[in-house]
């Protein structure tokens, strides 16, 4: 199923219209859904993938219409690879920074959403170094919070984040 979404990513106005070094070019889905039953169905999703000129990432990922009670948390996370349109599984495991330390969450991208009674969420952090643009990378939102083992349960919705 191919869901509404928009990749954005600032190169030159960041959030807020803060000025910004670098960035990702700007892109659009498609998204796909797996599954039956599934809450991101009919959804629509935006990433906002910002490099800060000053070696750090600041990732944003909204979600609106999800079909989920208030308060259901939904794993997130950057992957290593595009999504595929059939098959999540090949969008491959998280992506980790080469050369970060610290734990899972320090060294991956953690989006993890809650969503509030209107089915809508956002989330955001920052990270100490730039996603690595080599390759085509995703978002992929799993049906269940991240666990500090940084698994989130099965394979719900996915973003592609082509911005070289």
């Amino acid at each position: 199923t191919v869901i509404a979404a928009t990749v954005i990513a600032a190169a030159g106005v960041g959030a807020a219209g803060v000025a910004v070094a670098g960035g990702w070019g700007r892109s659009s889905g498609p998204d796909y859904t797996y599954g039956t039953s599934n809450p991101f169905a009919d959804a629509h999703a935006v990433v906002h993938v910002v490099e800060t000129g000053q070696g750090k990432s600041h990732i944003t990922l909204r979600v609106r219409g999800v079909d989920a009670p208030a308060g259901n948390t939904f794993g997130a996370h950057v992957h290593q690879a595009k999504c595929d349109a059939v098959d999540p599984l090949l969008a491959g495991p998280h992506y980790q920074h080469a050369g970060a330390t610290g734990t899972l969450e320090e060294r991956e991208v953690w989006l993890d959403v809650t969503i509030n009674h209107r089915g809508n969420a956002i989330t955001q952090t920052t990270r100490p170094w730039s996603v690595d643009q080599s390759m085509p990378r995703s978002v992929i939102i799993h049906a269940l919070p991240t666990a500090e083992n940084g698994t989130a349960g099965a394979r719900l919705a996915c973003i592609d984040l082509d911005g070289n």
